[in-house]
């Protein structure tokens, strides 16, 4: 071993490759006439070689070309594909073959020398020129690699050792992790601090990681940590729980003399033998995540096939609602409501029904998720309320009430009175009293101060509402008097059962007697025959709807029942 004395005070770890002694040697003694400080270690084979730079790091390797049975490009190749060290690799040989030169250059060597034409102060500018070029290449390596914050890797270089795990066959996990309530930090505190808190968050993460694992920062407050031999979720429980109690640990701010807490939402995806790539099992852990997040802080969630296949019909129904949009695949049935005393007609309740071109003719509660969507779900209600219009115009039934289920979205969404004012001036000889929009008793829940102000426009626009499935929710007296309703509809839940459950008679009583108390019209739903219709006469609900009066049916069927209808054919 020989250390010469630099300027910089820099020792070059050199290690040269050469199954002979003579041209071993030969470069020593050429480097020996620089006043370049070197460290210098030797090997004879490519299975030496590879046992210098498995435990040592190198700048630069001077390799042969010929060594014994193998190739020095073996050495090259395995450098590049096994080795993450980016150490520069210069070949020597002593033939002049283009072919081999330049399959040296493709598998990453930084020069290429002839031994016959070498001298000591051509190799001394090859090694220099070829550390400074590998060098470089690290830090564009490191910064397409490597998060600049924190030091963590990055997404490609996730991807790169999770595919290499993937193709070994190799069990894995990939835990997804997602700060909760680190925006407030940022906005409360600064992007400096927010930048802290990530970092110490990062260092936490480092302690508890084991050598074979990699930890990577793929976002703002993303983590990611690939879990190497982990065959199932209770090999990872402990070492999960743990880090989020490291995550939540406070975090000193000394330039605020406070603290500060953020906790962690985690999805894990196993890594399976089932041909998945690398992105796809990032992407699972990172839905799995969201599932995480959606349920509260703190929570780590595994995986579930099943909960995959449940979002993809999910996403396939959306798109598939979204078409039969634009493709007139969704229609309006209606129901009558009538006065059961007087055997008047005073409404009917338009009903969604979806021809769906491969299921067939769908009810709303087989496509619910659909109508309850905060986009497609709205784009579907604004057709209800403008085809329901429509047709009430053809009808031509100046004291018919058309009646239509608001969704909670679509209710709550911007600007639902002012399109509802213009759809309302839109459709010539439309009477804004004869429409009444069905709201469901837990709207007024989840929202109460948005559903009051929306439900008040919408009245001043001459618009009635009505407080659908009345006793399924959680609705208080004080909403019922905060909500300018006109009518209550009661749940057939209790309807059905009055005639031989004297509990849901005793809520149907009460619910006539509170519509009294607030000057409420009421209809009873699910009037299924004769002896439902006298005992709610009896119990003081005058008006219903259900399959005993009429079932729901198509436009033209309506059309032709309301000018049919008489009490001698429907109610007697």
């Amino acid at each position: 071993m020989e250390v010469l004395e630099t300027n910089e005070g820099h020792v070059l770890k050199l290690l040269i490759v050469d199954d002979d002694d003579v041209d071993r040697e030969r470069l020593r003694r050429m480097l020996s006439k620089s006043d370049i400080e070197t460290n210098i270690s030797e090997a004879s084979s490519v299975e030496d070689s590879m046992n210098f730079l498995s435990n040592n790091d190198y700048d630069c390797v001077i390799v042969d070309y010929r060594l014994g049975l193998n190739s020095g490009l073996t050495l090259l190749n395995n450098i590049r594909t096994k080795m993450d060290s980016h150490c520069a690799v210069i070949m020597v040989t002593g033939l002049g073959d283009e072919e081999v030169a330049a399959e040296a250059m493709r598998l990453g060597a930084s020069d290429y020398l002839l031994k016959s034409q070498l001298q000591s102060p051509q190799l001394i500018r090859a090694i220099i020129s070829s550390i400074h070029r590998a060098e470089l290449e690290k830090k564009l390596h490191d910064m397409a690699h490597y998060d600049n914050l924190t030091g963590l890797a990055s997404r490609p270089l996730l991807l790169e050792k999770l595919q290499q795990v993937i193709l070994n066959q190799n069990a894995a996990a990939v835990a997804f992790l997602d700060l909760d309530n680190f925006k407030p930090v940022n906005d409360n505190y600064g992007h400096d601090t927010g930048d802290y808190v990530l970092v110490t968050i990062a260092n936490r993460l480092k302690q508890i990681l084991r050598k074979s694992d990699t930890l990577a920062r793929i976002g703002g407050d993303e983590f990611v940590l690939l879990l190497r031999d982990v065959n199932c979720r209770e090999e990872c429980d402990g070492f999960l729980n743990r880090l989020i109690e490291l995550v939540n640990t406070p975090i000193e701010l000394a330039e605020f003399d406070c603290q500060v807490q953020v906790s962690a939402s985690i999805g894990v995806a196993l890594v399976s033998n089932d041909s998945l790539d690398a992105d796809t099992i990032l992407r699972r852990a990172d839905q799995t995540m969201y599932q995480a997040k959606n349920m509260g802080r703190n929570n780590i969630i595994f995986f579930d096939p099943e909960e995959e296949r449940r979002q993809y019909a999910r996403r396939t129904m959306l798109q598939a609602a979204e078409r039969g949009i634009l493709r007139n695949e969704f229609v309006l049935h209606y129901q009558p409501q009538v006065d059961m005393l007087n055997h008047k007609l005073i409404g009917v309740e338009a009903l969604i029904r979806w021809n769906h071109p491969t299921m067939g003719f769908l009810y709303p509660g087989e496509f619910s998720e659909v109508l309850e969507h905060p986009n497609t779900g709205i784009l579907i209600g604004e057709w209800v309320l403008q085809e329901a219009l429509r047709q009430h115009v053809l009808w031509q039934k100046n004291d018919l009430v058309v009646s239509v289920n608001i969704a909670p979205a679509h209710l709550l969404s911007k600007g639902f009175a002012q399109r509802l004012g213009q759809l309302l001036k839109n459709i010539p000889n439309t009477n804004p009293s004869l429409l009444e929009l069905e709201v469901l008793e837990t709207v007024s829940i989840c929202d109460i101060n948005n559903a009051v102000e929306v439900v008040k426009a919408c009245c001043e626009l001459g618009v009635h509402v009505a407080l659908d499935d009345f006793g399924t929710g959680y609705a208080s007296l004080s909403y019922l008097k905060q909500l300018p309703l006109n009518t209550l509809k009661i749940d057939k839940s209790f309807v059905q059962n009055i005639l031989s459950n004297q509990e849901d008679r005793s809520i149907v009583a009460c619910v006539v007697a509170l519509s009294k108390a607030f000057n409420y019209h009421l209809i009873a739903e699910g009037v299924e025959s004769l002896e439902h219709v006298q005992a709610l006469i009896d119990m003081g609900c005058l008006r219903g709807q259900g399959y005993f009066i009429a079932k729901p049916m198509a436009a033209d069927k309506m059309t032709a029942w309301i000018q049919s209808y008489s009490p001698k054919n429907n109610i007697h």
